[in-house]
């Protein structure tokens, strides 16, 4: 999956003109402290809750070769489903007249179902996946809306959030240590 949202990413850099004035990365200065404060508390929150499952805590802080693998996808999946999910979706959204609400809403519902693989054949993981991607994709939809439709800001959240989960959580996932909303002991 991260090689294809690798190239998707690779062509979209090749072939837009100027891709971090595209992303927003040209005028990060301009985002409001406020903006900054809610994608500091998103990314909180995300990771707390995050840390309740002992994989991810045993592997939040440890630098190794599979954290790097971590890192290297974080920065593309942080890339790639920003534009797609904040950027694309919720510009589309807006174009058609939906309010800021009904685009967070559907924005964290559509990002949620996408993490529904994730689950793979355990249901309770796949639950936990879409529930809890759903209220980050809510989160990264709100820092969307706040920036002024920046996507810089929500492409730096959510790489950070998924650079200190995984691949902790993944491993939880593969050892299917993840019941309804809580870690199977």
């Amino acid at each position: 999956m991260i090689l294809v949202q690798g190239g998707i990413l690779l062509y979209w850099i090749i072939t837009t003109d100027n891709f971090f004035n595209f992303t927003g990365f040209t005028t990060l200065s301009n985002i409001s402290m406020l903006s900054w404060g809610i994608a500091a508390l998103v990314i909180f929150l995300h990771v707390w809750g995050a840390a309740g499952i002992s994989n991810v805590r045993e592997h939040m802080f440890k630098f190794n070769k599979l954290k790097c693998l971590a890192l290297l996808g974080a920065l593309v999946s942080g890339f790639f489903e920003e534009i797609l999910f904040r950027k694309i979706l919720m510009d589309y959204l807006q174009e058609e007249g939906f309010s800021d609400f009904i685009q967070i809403i559907i924005s964290g519902l559509a990002f949620g179902i996408a993490h529904l693989v994730w689950g793979g054949k355990a249901l309770s993981a796949a639950v936990n996946a879409t529930f809890y991607t759903f209220l980050l994709g809510a989160g990264l939809a709100l820092i969307y809306i706040m920036s002024e439709r920046n996507v810089a800001l929500c492409i730096i959240a959510h790489t950070i959030t998924t650079g200190l989960i995984e691949p902790g959580l993944i491993k939880a996932a593969v050892l299917n240590k993840l019941d309804y909303f809580k870690e199977r002991t």
